[in-house]
């Protein structure tokens, strides 16, 4: 799996400049939260995740970094920030874990925090055009789960992002790895 690529690539394609305001949703251990900082050390980063002890770890990297970003845990329905607070969302390797009902609600909330002319980039997994990305991809279905899975495999992760409000809604980059394709699928808020 490419996955320091994939986040580089949505990094680039993510047009952070300095002392913009970024998400990065479903942070984890904050490896591309960090990675976003870096590249832009200027912009205002924030993490967000359900998972505390995941926040906890991603704590201590940011801190062996010696970074200035915010992480904060939240219920998994609703973010915690006001409407227009951020100018720019990130996620990579999340959406496909959520359930068809919850990535829409995800993707609302997304759109509500993010200010006019902000910009939506998700990695995650998408339908592909070979059969042989389908293949891999219903392995790992297997394995999280093909209720969770099952919008991705359809290839339906586009509909739903413009569906939530964003327009311009585009694959950007498609990487074929062992367990399917990865997609980068921008979005903006106009």
């Amino acid at each position: 799996m490419p996955e320091k690529k994939i986040k580089q690539v949505l990094i680039s394609n993510a047009n952070i400049y300095a002392c913009s305001k970024l998400l990065d949703f479903g942070c984890g251990t904050a490896t591309l939260t960090i990675m976003a900082k870096q590249s832009s050390p200027e912009a205002k980063v924030t993490g967000i995740d359900i998972d505390t002890e995941i926040l906890d770890k991603a704590t201590k990297k940011i801190k062996e970094e010696k970074l200035d970003i915010f992480l904060l845990d939240y219920d998994g329905k609703h973010l915690p920030f006001q409407r227009n607070a951020f100018d720019r969302v990130i996620s990579c390797l999340v959406f496909h874990h959520l359930d068809t009902d919850i990535k829409q609600t995800m993707l609302a909330e997304i759109f509500r925090v993010m200010n006019k002319d902000g910009q939506l980039l998700i990695a995650d997994f998408g339908r592909s055009k070979s059969w042989v990305q389908r293949t891999l991809f219903n392995i790992i279905r297997g394995l999280d789960g093909f209720k969770s899975t099952d919008a991705n495999a359809r290839g339906l992760l586009p509909e739903m992002i413009s569906d939530a409000g964003f327009e311009n809604v585009a694959i950007k980059t498609r990487f074929k790895t062992m367990f399917g394709e990865v997609q980068i699928i921008s979005g903006e808020k106009i």
